[in-house]
């Protein structure tokens, strides 16, 4: 008697501890993309701004996605220098931080969840796209070849050569031979700054 108490106590729980899993299964769908590989002149093509921008604020609770608020320091297409862009939609870019991005313009303004005073209201935005990596952080690195600080140091661009390939020409920190997380590399921002001028300036 107590071995079939035991057993269905066992068969009980093992059938409780499945119910969970099972529900979560059912109510949650998850889809995973692999971004593709782009060259940054398609990147610059496909992308309706182009522009390196601070993020001044943002904004995960009062939309369905996360989105930001940026002044423009740089423009390279389609934004006017010290405007502002609203953009989205991914979380962890750092607030007060500047970053080179790729942004396509969506269609349908966004408006927040309820109407609340602490949002950006009813907004027109634009993507960051191809899975996050038309967003590249900028920062102050010590990663380059040089003896001096002077030139092992510089203002850098964090590029993932595996998916965002740059021309032969231009170096990588660490080279692109070498296995890094993600597959990203810091790139000097003045080659990067260069390299869309030229971009831009071809039409």
């Amino acid at each position: 008697m107590i071995a079939i108490s035991r057993t269905a106590l066992l068969v009980a729980i093992a059938v409780l501890a499945s119910l969970p899993a099972t529900q979560a299964q059912e109510s949650q769908h998850v889809t995973l993309a692999e971004p593709t590989v782009n060259s940054v002149a398609s990147l610059f093509k496909q992308a309706d701004t182009v522009a390196i921008v601070k993020i001044v604020s943002g904004d995960t609770e009062n939309y369905s996605i996360a989105i930001y608020k940026g002044e423009v320091i740089t423009t390279f297409k389609g934004v006017a220098a010290k405007g502002t862009v609203f953009f989205g939609p991914y979380v962890g870019e750092r607030l007060g931080w500047e970053y080179v991005l790729f942004l396509r313009n969506v269609k349908d303004p966004i408006e927040p969840k309820t109407a609340s005073s602490g949002s950006y209201g009813t907004v027109h935005y634009a993507e960051v796209f191809n899975e996050g990596y038309s967003s590249m952080m900028t920062s102050y690195e010590c990663v380059f070849d040089g003896k001096s600080v002077e030139e092992r140091c510089d203002y850098a661009v964090r590029v993932c050569t595996d998916y965002v390939t740059l021309p032969n020409s231009i170096p990588t920190f660490p080279r692109r031979s070498d296995e890094t997380p993600f597959g990203c590399r810091w790139v000097r921002k003045r080659t990067i700054t260069s390299l869309l001028e030229k971009l831009g300036a071809s039409g």
